[in-house]
């Protein structure tokens, strides 16, 4: 079954917390097989695990790195996901709205393979949302 779901960074993260938002995990669980990552995201995960001091939260979030490895799809980001990217960026930022690199990646890619973006972020990609075909949903509650 082909994912329709892109994971960001914060929603597969969730996982790593000492008190997830258990109704966010639930979700997730349900509909894993329809669920997948980018790998724009799966870059801002090394990174952040990278740079983290060495302990047993470090240990925690690669528990969470191999299991999302195992467990989601990595979606390149390929040619047409830049085109998008570029469209999109200059976009808003003729409007007057510039939006974050790795987030107009991740919104790209999204819209590249037709797939609703998972975030709790939502006002990071709200000027991404009024200037494109990029769905986003919050998993929160």
């Amino acid at each position: 079954m082909r994912p329709i779901y892109l994971l960001d960074t914060n929603v597969i993260s969730e996982f790593s917390k000492p008190f997830p938002n258990q109704s966010t995990i639930k979700k997730i669980l349900e509909k894993e097989e329809l669920c997948a990552t980018c790998s724009v995201v799966w870059q801002e995960f090394v990174q952040g695990y990278d740079r983290m001091p060495e302990g047993k939260k470090k240990q925690k979030v690669l528990e969470c790195l191999q299991t999302a490895k195992e467990t989601y799809e990595i979606i390149p980001y390929d040619g047409f996901a830049s085109q998008i990217c570029g469209e999109l960026r200059a976009r808003c930022e003729n409007l007057g709205t510039p939006v974050p690199y790795c987030d107009s990646q991740i919104a790209a890619t999204a819209i590249a393979n037709n797939m609703i973006l998972v975030t709790h972020n939502t006002a990071d990609f709200e000027p991404l949302v009024k200037n494109s075909m990029l769905r986003v949903e919050d998993w929160w509650e």
